[in-house]
């Protein structure tokens, strides 16, 4: 095989695989990417066999882009939710851009019909561009530049999907509360000392 048959034979996979990629990620069944993927790119045959090894080099190329060794299923989700975020923060950015509201308004009067026309004699109406019976004298135009300070919904989801990213990855430490019960007993006055009196009376009236 040349260099350029090799060539071409990468490039075809890599394109492959990012379709399977894609299908994979949205949950396709192997036997659907089958499909999907011969449709697309108009192939002969494409085996679930290679189907089934094309998802297991994806796999592995997600599990060593990670610095843990973690389970297949958690990498597609994880996988899943950083396609997601980049698509939020893509619409994010969209929804910042300013743009230009253009409001058109136009002025007119119904239009006489043709027999109406005949009828008077009056032929130097042309009424050829009127729509709806309307005859339109003029059009009024008027732009607005529209200010976009962003949609707050999308830095809510995203915040979402980076809190879900992170219980998937156990970064949230199990909340560890220790209870401590603290038992008063009350004495009674004869059991105390003077100074032990004089101490509790302060401390009722400091309570007040």
């Amino acid at each position: 095989m040349s260099k350029a048959q090799q060539q071409r034979r990468n490039q075809f996979k890599a394109a492959r695989l990012e379709i399977v990629a894609q299908l994979y990620k949205r949950g396709y069944s192997i036997r659907a990417i089958r499909a999907e993927v011969m449709r697309r790119l108009d192939l002969a045959t494409y085996s679930t066999q290679t189907v089934h090894k094309d998802v297991q080099t994806l796999l592995k190329e997600w599990r060593e882009s990670r610095l843990e060794d973690i389970d297949d299923a958690l990498q597609l989700e994880l996988t899943r939710i950083d396609d997601t975020v980049q698509e939020l923060w893509e619409q994010w950015e969209k929804s910042k851009e300013d743009y230009t509201k253009t409001q058109r308004k136009r002025k007119g009067a119904p239009a006489r019909n043709a027999n109406q026309d005949n009828n008077s004699g009056d032929n130097s109406g042309d009424n050829s561009g009127d729509k709806g019976g309307i005859r339109t004298f003029s059009i009024e135009e008027k732009t607005q530049q529209v200010i976009m300070l962003g949609n707050p919904a999308y830095i809510a989801e995203i915040r979402q999907q980076l809190a879900e990213r992170r219980k998937l990855l156990g970064l949230y430490a199990a909340e560890k509360r220790n209870i401590t019960e603290e038992v008063t007993v009350h004495r009674s006055p004869c059991d105390m000392s003077v100074e032990e009196l004089e101490a509790e009376i302060k401390a009722l009236k400091l309570s007040e």
